[in-house]
């Protein structure tokens, strides 16, 4: 047997015993009896990461045994973790392949005294090259490159506004306050996905109506942050009927949402009601949304979700939704500093020669 076939026939065995050892199985009367462990074993594990990023997690969750009778593990059936394939400790330092791909990494609590059965917890996590490699299912367009940072960006006409197709990525200038975060912070990813954005983050604490006539926050100088008018802007060019900016938008976010792939793979779950049709090419992906001041990330590959620079009374502020199971484009509102969404920048299509490349 070769080496890497004896190092794979470890791991799997490993996590057969695992799974023997936490299965729930008849038992005759003289075999000894043990108890279930109390909690889950949880960890945070990014969904996305990119080549090479080095990531650390934590393993905890299981309230009985005390932890003095307690042990945590690791193993990986297609990761190196370790030169042992198993690490011991509840904290563990994993650096992702080189190769594009979807991996696994699981984390199990064993009983020293040997009184309780195991439990373990997997996560899978998409590792993808840190620009537009690993990235198929979306239209291209003309190119925009934000002088602050060097980003480039793919951009279109789409009624009377020129259009961001791809989500904002800029995190701030050197001697400012970061701007967003990445997904999971993981790094990288934004190059991606875009940045998530409080809506004070995005817009400067401004807001904005007209069409055009949003703050520039954190968009380049001339573009800036859409108005509700912008949006309205948008559903009329893709749809063909006014519509007001707090409907729900029926169809449209089908003809809004890309049928990206990752690695080859969808970012979309499935759903009849929403195919993606991307008709104009504004490539709208399911990047999800933060919670608690960029602490707590959800959502990805399920919703996208995009500001408005709007600012409705009582001081909540409006964001557009795409849900993978429903064609709609809705629109729900949330408050200025704690909640992040993506950030789609615009200007005036007859502004828009300058500063193309």
């Amino acid at each position: 047997m070769e080496k890497m076939d004896r190092k794979y026939f470890f791991k799997v065995m490993v996590l057969t015993v695992i799974a023997a050892m936490t299965a729930v199985s008849c038992k005759d009367d003289e075999e000894e009896v043990r108890d279930y462990m109390a909690g889950e074993v949880t960890f945070d594990f990014p969904s996305y990461g990119v080549v090479g990023q080095k990531i650390s997690s934590y393993a905890t969750g299981i309230t009985t045994p005390p932890l003095s009778d307690l042990r945590y593990f690791w193993v990986s059936l297609d990761m190196e973790i370790s030169e042992t394939d198993t690490v011991e400790g509840q904290t563990i330092e994993v650096v992702l392949p080189d190769k594009p791909g979807d991996y696994s990494i699981s984390a199990y609590a064993q009983s020293i005294s040997g009184e309780y059965y195991t439990k373990s917890t997997t996560a899978h996590v998409q590792v993808i090259y840190p620009n537009l490699e690993s990235l198929g299912g979306w239209r291209r367009g003309e190119t925009f490159t934000d002088p602050r940072d060097g980003e480039e960006y793919h951009i279109r006409t789409i009624g009377n506004l020129q259009w961001f197709t791809q989500n904002l990525r800029y995190s701030g200038g050197e001697d400012g306050p970061v701007l967003g975060a990445s997904y999971d912070n993981a790094d990288l990813i934004d190059r991606i996905f875009g940045r998530l954005y409080s809506w004070n983050d995005a817009t400067g604490g401004v807001s904005g109506s007209g069409l055009g006539g949003g703050p520039q926050g954190a968009c380049p100088e001339g573009w800036s942050v859409p108005t509700a008018e912008d949006w309205e802007d948008l559903a009329l060019a893709v749809g063909e009927e006014e519509v007001d900016f707090l409907d729900h938008w029926d169809g449209i976010g089908e003809l809004l949402t890309a049928p990206v792939t990752i690695n080859g793979t969808s970012m979309w779950p499935y759903s009849p009601d929403n195919l993606h049709t991307n008709i104009v090419g504004w490539n709208g992906f399911p990047t999800g949304n933060s919670r608690d001041n960029y602490s707590e990330f959800e959502n990805i590959a399920v919703y996208g979700m995009w500001w408005s620079s709007a600012e409705m009374e009582g001081g909540m502020v409006p964001y557009r939704f795409i849900y993978y199971n429903t064609g709609t484009c809705d629109a729900y509102y949330t408050d200025k500093d704690t909640y992040g969404v993506s950030v789609r920048c615009v200007r005036l299509a007859d502004n828009s020669q300058d500063n193309n490349n």
